[in-house]
């Protein structure tokens, strides 16, 4: 096997190994976790084009061919058949940086944030001025909530985590939320200790994502309990239901649940990225 053969050959396995990645995530259900929904289908496509070019590649790599090159003006030169210098990348090269890095990846991971990742894409953070219900066209009211909102055989209303989140800040809207019975879905993490004085208190958080990973923000809601903090390790999927509440800390209002209890749960279809 000449130089240029086995080249190829590295190459093709290469993209070979970079499309099955994007495949792979699709039929594991996992490409939720690092994609929006609207990309799913796109890097399914993408994948299953990069494993078609490189078993092409696989399949013709002894086949020889010209290089392009017009060696017409180099009579005289002995170029020893056709593997002459091009520049070829280097094989060892190929299998390090394209190769073993795509293994590891995906052999190792967990397929989630760490706790340290969700600090840092904002789970304790303060929240940015906005307002959730700036794109109604008529007023919100107790009324428009209840109309919208499903609610749960015990009389909880059924909130999603970011219409709670972003529902501070507004005095009206905060007086329609307050006191209200809520259930909520997410995953249970450890409070901030600066934010839980009275060690009485976990978090209910959601990563939101706009278009990838990179992009995505966690939002967090806390929750307070008035017996005993529940026995469940970090990152467990649950729901939680208890009263809204909202709190202000240095000059910003925050929502909450109080009184809570909480129940673990299966997680959500990782492929309807509007539960995520």
């Amino acid at each position: 096997m000449n130089k240029g053969t086995f080249n190829q050959i590295i190459s093709g396995l290469a993209t070979v190994a970079w499309g099955i990645v994007p495949v792979y995530l699709y039929a594991r259900g996992l490409i939720g976790e690092y994609l929006s929904e609207s990309f799913h289908l796109i890097a399914l496509s993408g994948g299953l084009a990069m494993i078609v070019l490189g078993a092409f590649n696989l399949i013709h790599a002894r086949r020889k061919v010209g290089c392009g090159h017009d060696h017409s003006h180099e009579h005289g030169h002995d170029h020893q058949g056709s593997d002459h210098d091009h520049h070829e990348q280097n094989p060892i090269a190929a299998i390090f940086l394209m190769i073993l890095p795509v293994i590891l990846c995906t052999g190792f991971t967990k397929h989630e944030y760490s706790k340290e990742a969700l600090r840092w894409k904002g789970l304790y953070k303060q929240r940015t001025l906005r307002s959730l219900y700036s794109t109604y066209n008529t007023e919100f009211t107790r009324e428009l909530l209840e109309k919208r909102t499903p609610k749960t055989e015990e009389g909880n209303f059924l909130l999603q985590l970011s219409e709670l989140y972003w529902s501070a800040g507004d005095e009206k809207i905060m007086k329609i939320y307050d006191g209200l019975p809520a259930q909520l879905e997410g995953r249970l993490i450890e409070e901030d200790p600066k934010l839980n004085a009275g060690g009485n208190r976990k978090r209910l958080y959601r990563v939101v994502m706009t278009c990838c990973a990179a992009d995505a923000q966690v939002l967090g809601v806390p929750l307070q309990f008035s017996g005993s903090l529940p026995g469940l390790e970090d990152k467990t999927w649950i729901t939680a239901k208890g009263k809204v509440a909202f709190e202000l800390i240095e000059g910003q209002y925050f929502a909450y649940l109080t009184d809570c209890d909480v129940k673990a749960t299966k997680p959500p279809d990782p492929r309807d990225q509007k539960r995520r």
